[in-house]
């Protein structure tokens, strides 16, 4: 019989607590607010107070994505894009031919530019052509909550109530 090795963990306590909690059905709601800044007042306001805060969250409801159309979007736009993102990488990657030879330092960090900017114009302009017309346009896309809801675990909620009325907090 062989013996098992000790298993080194580098989670933080948070994160092994964090990941140790209960199913979503031991939380409560205790209030629901428009904006994040005011979900991190609540929370700040109980972390204030002294409230074992691992036992609160966050929680955004009623989440709607938002795709924000920017501008058209060219094949040879998408190609001249795809050589900046390229070179910059060539550049990168250049950075580390010089720990290795550093007398041609220049010459590096160049034929990164060159070579990444080429194979990056290249790709980018193949990818946009492969689109066939479907997507000619570029676009920045989010995701947004309409309101925040403060929840807090089954057991500390009357804790939070307190401690959010002595703050002089309103909730529901």
């Amino acid at each position: 019989m062989s013996e098992m090795s000790p298993t080194v963990s580098f989670m933080s306590q948070n994160a092994r607590d964090f990941k140790a909690n209960p199913s979503d059905h031991d939380y409560q709601s205790i209030t629901e607010v428009e904006s994040y800044a005011e979900a991190e007042h609540i929370v700040d306001t109980l972390s204030d107070a002294g409230f074992p805060i691992q036992n609160a969250r966050i929680v955004g409801v009623n989440l709607e994505s938002v795709e924000q159309v920017t501008g058209r979007m060219t094949t040879g736009k998408a190609a001249g894009i795809g050589a900046l993102n390229g070179a910059l990488w060539g550049i990168f990657i250049g950075l580390f031919w010089v720990l290795f030879m550093p007398v041609f330092a220049w010459k590096a960090l160049l034929m990164g530019a060159i070579v990444g900017a080429v194979l990056g114009a290249i790709l980018a302009a193949v990818g946009q052509g492969m689109q066939g017309g479907r997507r000619d346009f570029a676009s920045v896309r989010t995701t947004r909550a309409n309101s925040y809801e403060i929840q807090i675990r089954s057991a500390f909620v009357n804790q939070a109530y307190s401690a959010l009325a002595s703050a002089g907090i309103q909730t529901y």
